[in-house]
């Protein structure tokens, strides 16, 4: 092989190393709202508005206000990270609940594509006013009806809610990672 061919492959594979060596080390799972890119990740849908704010960041200098009004299930959808979670121990975030009352957040981790209730995991938190730093240790993941410890090399997707909030609630939502 000559030279010049040597030096056109180098110059082909070259641009393609950091997509090779990245794909290892990336962060499987980490929303940390600081630029607008995020919000249009995020799944939005009727009765829920997101903006950044400035109030109450835990990680960085901004975090997501959510404005959850009165509907069935307001709340947010994540669903565009790496699926493989197995690497990991512990999944966290960080709300902060502006209401002067305690408020039931659910969160729902699916790891097939529309799963029934029984067949994903469910768990409901009593958020009190202020900050609340959560933290799920991903060994204790297991569905709602069958009892299965959840597929952590294949999560769908993570939804946060409020089950019928009978007037507007406001929670800004900051850090969730995997650790």
């Amino acid at each position: 092989m000559s030279y010049t061919r040597i030096i056109c492959l180098l110059f082909l594979l070259i641009p393609a190393f950091p997509l090779l060596t990245s794909c290892s080390s990336r962060q499987p799972f980490s929303y940390d709202f600081e630029t607008e890119d995020t919000l249009d990740a995020l799944l939005w849908e009727c009765k829920t508005i997101f903006t950044l704010s400035d109030k109450h960041a835990t990680s960085g200098q901004k975090c997501l206000k959510m404005e959850l009004y009165p509907s069935s299930y307001p709340g947010i959808t994540l669903n565009k990270f790496n699926p493989d979670w197995s690497k990991r121990t512990t999944l966290k975030f960080d709300i902060y609940n502006q209401e002067k009352i305690s408020l039931r957040l659910t969160i729902r981790i699916d790891d097939t594509k529309d799963p029934s209730y029984g067949n994903r995991y469910n768990h409901t938190f009593i958020l009190g006013p202020g900050f609340n730093y959560i933290s799920i240790p991903l060994k204790s993941l297991y569905t709602s009806g069958t009892n299965r410890n959840v597929n952590l090399t294949d999560v769908q997707q993570i939804i946060l809610f409020l089950s019928s909030p009978e007037e507007k609630r406001v929670i800004y939502l900051d850090n969730v990672r995997l650790e």
